[in-house]
């Protein structure tokens, strides 16, 4: 058929999986650009939201000074923001899919949500305020734009997923560096409104305009340059192979849960956030209630973030010659052993050094969770079901910052605790087992046509 919008000849096709493409219109040719818009763009947004999370943990010590809050009060705003930014990734993913081509609904709520949310925390100290301004329309704002963000890249980049997704979901890492910066040592009392009204409208102006740019490819759209028949089958175009052999058949949410496996990867998403949000939680209230140095806060929630952020891209690349399902358990392993190392440290009258080494573990091994249960969806239940299925996989994020936040409440309100560490670190051990049990659901031998030979695959 030809698609008359650019006269271009349209085919569907389908590889020995059964995997339906749509080929032959090129990405200037939907877009008048390069598709590389397409990873910048989300790329800039979640670089702009990033700051929601580590970000306020720099800047709990002076909200609570400036509030009068206690480090309950604060964990709480920290906890329903991830609690209302992780369930809300559905209602982010449910939208992408009803959009034609156009992104903008999605983004620009999202912004609009997070221009709120940081408005307010510059403007009241009231908590009830504050929970419903920057926890839950911060939260929702920032769940539409992660989700929108994912499944944008996801689309566009349907041959390198994994390296594509590690990219743009490590800018939700490493992009709150400038803020916890001035968090750390500029942000006081004194100047929280004009330093977090300024930072207002710098994230809703770059998540406004990334918004108005992005847009989705045709359901099923692939690359003119590569062979998608090819490609599913010779190890030379995807290196990925054998490695992670693609979905069996498609897999839609309620066949994806029946399965047991879409709760197993939702437990291990509980098990990775309770370890991140102890982290964050842990080093914000130590920070406060021990009265660590602005440096010393600066460096380890700077090395959570960057760490996390890098830990991400290292794995994408490790998954394709190990498997996603064995980097996914070698991170949760690097993680829990790194609650440890925390734990070491605080037993040493948190010598900075060993905070920042540690925190920096832990932020690798926390971190490549999200990124990997990507991949890990679309190639165990299908392409079709990639952003609904890792929608209901991402909400586990919300459980598990409850467990994260108050077992790090117990460590700073409970001088020598070693319980939470123990737990926390145990809590990525147990992740790190479960992912043994996890297998692809249905998975089919597939026979290989004689002409690619063996050896490619």
């Amino acid at each position: 058929m030809t698609d008359s919008s650019n006269d271009t000849a349209v085919r569907e096709i389908s590889d020995l999986y059964g995997r339906r493409y749509r080929v032959g219109e090129t990405d200037r040719a939907l877009l008048g650009r390069s598709r590389t818009w397409m990873l910048l763009l989300p790329w800039a947004a979640m670089l702009a939201i990033s700051l929601f999370q580590y970000g306020f943990g720099a800047a709990l010590p002076t909200l609570v000074e400036a509030n009068g809050w206690s480090l309950w009060q604060a964990f709480g705003v920290l906890g329903l923001w991830v609690v209302c930014q992780a369930a809300s990734s559905p209602l982010g993913g449910w939208l992408y899919q009803r959009l034609r081509v156009r992104l903008a609904v999605p983004m620009l709520v999202g912004a609009a949500c997070c221009l709120t949310a940081l408005v307010t925390l510059a403007h009241s100290g009231d908590l009830g305020t504050v929970l419903l301004g920057y926890s839950v329309l911060g939260g929702i704002g920032a769940g539409l734009v992660y989700m929108t963000c994912i499944a944008t890249v996801t689309e566009w980049f349907p041959e390198r997923v994994a390296s594509r997704v590690a990219l743009v979901s490590a800018a939700f890492g490493y992009g709150a560096i400038p803020f916890v910066v001035v968090a750390g040592y500029l942000l006081e009392p004194a100047n929280r409104t004009a330093v977090l009204d300024g930072t207002a409208v710098i994230v809703f102006t770059v998540v406004a305009l990334c918004g108005l740019l992005m847009r989705k490819p045709p359901r099923n759209w692939w690359p003119t340059q590569i062979d998608p028949q090819r490609w599913a089958v010779d190890r030379r175009l995807n290196r990925s192979i054998p490695h992670n052999r693609p979905a069996a058949r498609p897999y839609p949410p309620l066949a994806a849960l029946r399965s047991g496996m879409l709760p197993m990867m939702f437990v291990v998403v509980v098990l990775t956030a309770a370890m991140a949000l102890f982290d964050i939680a842990y080093l914000a209230g130590t920070a406060y209630a021990q009265g660590l140095p602005a440096l010393t806060l600066v460096a380890a929630m700077g090395a959570l973030a960057v760490s996390n952020g890098i830990g991400r891209a290292v794995t994408s690349t490790l998954a394709d010659r190990i498997g996603r399902r064995g980097t996914l358990g070698l991170s949760l392993l690097v993680g829990g052993v790194a609650q440890f190392g925390l734990l070491a440290a605080a037993t040493n009258d948190n010598h900075p050094a060993a905070v920042v080494g540690f925190a920096a573990l832990a932020g690798a091994g926390t971190g490549a969770g999200y990124s990997l249960l990507v991949s890990l969806v679309r190639d165990w239940f299908g392409d079709d079901a990639t952003v609904p299925n890792y929608g209901i996989v991402y909400t586990g994020k919300a459980v598990g910052a409850l467990i994260g936040i108050v077992l790090a409440g117990l460590v700073v309100t409970t001088p020598d605790s070693v319980v939470p560490f123990v737990v926390a670190g145990c809590l990525g051990l147990l992740g790190a087992a479960l992912t043994r049990w996890m297998r692809q659901p249905g998975l089919a031998v597939v026979r290989l046509p004689s002409a690619l030979g063996a050896d490619r695959f």
